[in-house]
């Protein structure tokens, strides 16, 4: 069976992960505002806050799936089913102990819920809610195992079809349900269950599509494959858990110090951002696997980094575009376009809570290279570093400056790591001088800077606050950011690059060469 390029397996993920996420994402946004205007704030940040806390018992999950996938990469390659199917079965028993880990420390967290949180709107039991999340949580390990393979096979496409279709299907459900019933529990069930279809439905296309994992295996792990596998595993958990720190403690700190509501306030901000960032990430996510199958191959450290190059360039042309759009525009959605003033947030908030999500996303092409070329264990004691130093500052910084010190202290802290990151790949993976990597950074942000201030002057004077006007404020955004982006970009190679692919891919030219 001929074997498609990596250009064109790339090409495929994304395309096919945009559509079903943009479908999913489409009915997930009206669920969302049916939740709210039947369930209200609280619901929200009581989500919020146990996603976080469960976010954190699953530290013993950090860092595995992204090391067991960068081991199938090889022998995938080398079509040695029979070492395929030894890694399999060590990570089915590898998963099994985590969902154990995770159940018991799950029960454990029960006692101290009533010091985290403060519900008195919520009539549900507290504690009940906590054991729906602990349980979606457990089961949605369940046959995870098996999705790794799809993924380092470059097949990531077809998880995202299974998930999204289940999605869409269980948002339908769910807002039937919110309408008729205006209730949590039947709500929450919904997503367990549907949860639970998505990874059987997986499973079971694995096994008929890789019937080799019904094969008796030979033999077994070597002893430096075993060690190799724990070195990255530990490697990554580093790097995970300051990823934690970041995003996995605010709403516990805005909990316990601010109040719930504000987690849900602070949650539908969020829940765009999120819904944003999750589109991109599975775009550059469902490449990974083109990119660590190019770095077992004999391909050069300077085609790797140009993969590199190629990569940020589109996702900070993208990005930019948002982030500059969110600053101006983010609070004006929220409160007059979709819900009300009730969820208010400063705009002080807004344009800190932008800055970060700008930093992390234009940072992730290169996150991506470091863990599809299996950079897990160097400089590792950085990410523990900053993931405690978050914590401190979070203390510090909660009190005086609220919502606003807990994402400046993530900023400070994800910097630490993002340091990290560049000199690793480029010591270790290019084996070269990170100096032109720092040019494209700072030449991006000159672009943000100058998109964002001619933006936000011409769109102060136009007040209109209706949608029509809202409108035109996205046109005005749009023509700036073309405007300046020909200016800076108009004539690269990158751009060049992309201008040909599309032009082959729709015309069907000639073919680009991978």
């Amino acid at each position: 069976m001929k074997k498609e390029s990596r250009t064109n397996n790339a090409i495929k993920n994304t395309t096919i992960t945009m559509i079903c996420y943009i479908m999913y994402l489409i009915v997930s946004f009206v669920c969302r505002t049916i939740f709210t205007q039947k369930l209200g704030a609280e619901y929200l940040g009581i989500g919020g806050l146990f996603s976080n806390i469960l976010t954190i018992l699953s530290f013993a999950e950090l860092g595995l799936g992204s090391s067991l996938v960068y081991h199938l990469y090889k022998p995938l390659a080398d079509e040695d089913y029979n070492k395929v199917n030894l890694y399999v079965r060590l990570y089915k028993k590898i998963y099994s102990a985590i969902m154990l880990i995770i159940l018991v420390l799950g029960i454990g967290v029960i006692p101290f819920l009533k010091y985290l949180v403060e519900a008195p709107n919520v009539k549900e039991s507290l504690i009940l809610l906590y054991v729906l999340y602990l349980i979606q949580t457990l089961t949605s390990y369940l046959f995870v195992y098996k999705k790794t393979l799809l993924t380092a096979d470059q097949k990531d496409y077809i998880v995202s079809l299974f998930t999204e279709i289940t999605n869409l299907v269980m948002n339908i459900f769910q807002c039937i349900v919110l309408i008729v019933f205006e209730n949590f529990v039947f709500y929450f069930l919904l997503s367990i269950i549907f949860g639970i279809l998505n990874n059987v439905l997986c499973s079971m296309y694995v096994s008929k599509k890789y019937k080799f994992l019904n094969n008796k295996v030979k033999g077994k792990l070597s002893k430096q494959e075993v060690q190799n596998l724990k070195r990255d595993t530990k490697g990554l958990v580093m790097t995970k858990v300051a990823s934690v720190a970041f995003g996995g403690t605010d709403n516990i700190f805005i909990s316990s110090f601010i109040g719930i509501k504000y987690v849900g306030i602070l949650s539908n901000y969020s829940l765009i951002i999120s819904m944003i960032n999750t589109m991109m990430n599975k775009i550059f996510y469902s490449i990974t696997a083109s990119i660590g199958n190019l770095g077992v191959s004999k391909d050069s450290e300077t085609k790797t980094e140009n993969v590199l190059f190629k990569m940020f360039f589109l996702n900070a042309a993208i990005y930019t575009y948002i982030c500059v759009g969110m600053i101006i525009l983010l609070q004006e959605f929220v409160t007059n376009i979709w819900l009300n003033n009730e969820f208010f947030l400063s705009n002080s908030i807004i344009i800190i809570l932008i800055i970060e999500l700008y930093l992390r996303s234009i940072h992730y092409p290169l996150y991506t290279t470091r863990t599809a070329l299996g950079l897990f264990s160097q400089y590792k004691i950085f990410f523990l570093i900053a993931a405690i130093l978050n914590i401190i500052l979070d203390f510090v910084l909660v009190k005086p400056f609220g919502i606003a010190g807990l994402l400046f202290a993530t900023i400070i802290c994800r910097g630490i790591t993002y340091m990290v990151d560049i000199y690793s790949v480029y010591k270790f993976g290019f084996k070269k001088n990170p100096l032109n990597y720092y040019k494209l950074l700072f030449k991006w942000f000159c672009f943000f800077s100058i998109c964002y201030i001619i933006s936000n002057l011409i769109i102060q004077r136009i007040f209109m606050g209706n949608l029509v006007g809202f409108i035109i404020k996205i046109l005005i955004i749009s023509i700036v950011y073309l405007i300046i982006f020909i200016i800076f970009f108009g004539k690269t190679e990158d751009m060049n690059y992309f201008i040909t692919l599309f032009k082959n891919k729709i015309f069907n030219k000639r073919k680009i060469e991978s």
